[in-house]
């Protein structure tokens, strides 16, 4: 475990609550936090990640950009302004940020993709896209961390 305790991060962070979890998220509807495990700095600049999210006011969004907006605007908050708090020295161009943040503009990637003639295609709502090439139309899922499902729809 890195120097910094839970204990502290906890007590640095009143308002919010700090759970063990499956995964690292934050979840705006109950103002926690969850956390994996807090084994090593990479957990614990993950675990800051979170808590950028959560003092950035990041709730929900409407298009895919938005998430990877979401997810570089909370990266540069934990790099810039939650790491140095903790004694950590963190650059946007580590490994490990680029890799998750890579992962989003994957799966954003992946969503965009025509089923039909795999051309790009255009976020139209939240959960489908069109096809500037073909004009098919199809759904996605909401999934980011298990299996990206697309439905063509038209």
């Amino acid at each position: 475990m890195p120097s910094v305790s839970l204990l502290q991060i906890e007590h640095d962070f009143p308002e919010l609550q700090f759970k063990e979890g499956k995964v690292f998220s934050w979840n705006p509807n109950s103002q926690t936090v969850y956390y994996e495990k807090l084994d090593s700095q990479e957990d614990l600049v993950q675990l800051l990640h979170e808590i950028a999210h959560a003092k950035l006011g990041h709730k929900n969004y409407q298009y895919d950009i938005q998430l990877i907006e979401m997810e570089r605007s909370a990266w540069e908050y934990a790099v810039d302004t939650l790491a140095p708090k903790y004694g950590l020295t963190l650059s946007m161009d580590d490994d490990n940020i680029q890799d998750s943040l890579d992962s989003y503009r994957d799966w954003l990637h992946k969503r965009s993709l025509c089923p039909q003639c795999g051309a790009v295609g255009l976020q139209d709502t939240s959960s489908s896209y069109k096809c500037i090439n073909c004009h098919s139309e199809w759904r996605v899922n909401q999934a980011k961390s298990c299996q990206l499902k697309r439905y063509q729809i038209k």
